[in-house]
């Protein structure tokens, strides 16, 4: 009778060591990165499509917001599947606050998206919203590479964003800077279509 547990011991040894180094939670992990695989490569082709399509302005910016969307997603829940694989609750809490600031990204390009897609009759038929007025703030994008682009324009009601029209820092700070300016943008996604000096 001992004799039959210890096999039976053995055999279920010799079952576990058929995967060397397999531990719990890495098959989970494994469906979330084949997840995450699966969403990345649709968004770069998205991505690189959209180079192709620059002369139609929502189809490429909706494109490009989805494509952001798609890879922030990605990243985020690849880090939702580490938490199943990392060991240690540091390094799992770590995992969990990345993945919830990439999915809220992802969520926001996603909803930018959909706006520019409500935006497209608008477009299409020229009926945009305007206004004059001096920016309380700006936002560039981060200076890692080439000139930094203005990127949006914050006023007291609303954020415009004029990342497409690619106005350099030292351009807008040199010309526009606590000047009024007459803004001409899309009316749900608040995309700028024109930016340039109010002169009365």
């Amino acid at each position: 009778m001992v004799f039959k547990q210890a096999y039976k011991t053995n055999k279920k040894k010799k079952r576990r060591s058929l995967w060397p180094g397999y531990q719990k939670g890495d098959g989970v992990m494994a469906v979330f990165m084949l997840i995450a695989l699966i969403i990345l490569l649709p968004s770069f082709i998205m991505w690189g499509v959209s180079f192709f399509i620059e002369e139609h302005f929502i189809v490429h910016e909706m494109m490009n917001a989805l494509a952001a969307a798609g890879v922030s997603i990605c990243f985020g829940i690849g880090f939702t599947g580490m938490v199943f694989g990392i060991k240690n609750w540091f390094g799992k809490m770590i995992c969990v606050v990345i993945s919830v600031i990439m999915l809220g990204i992802g969520y926001s390009f996603a909803e930018t998206s959909s706006l520019l897609y409500k935006d497209k009759v608008a477009y299409e038929n020229n009926e945009f919203e305007e206004m004059v007025a001096v920016p309380i703030g700006v936002e560039y994008e981060p200076p890692d590479y080439g000139l930094p682009k203005l990127m949006k324009l914050e006023f007291e009601e609303l954020t415009i964003d004029v990342y497409n029209l690619e106005i350099f820092r030292r351009d807008y700070e040199t010309n526009w800077k606590g000047k009024p300016l007459e803004i001409i943008y899309l009316p749900n996604s608040h995309f700028a279509v024109s930016v340039k000096e109010y002169v009365e």
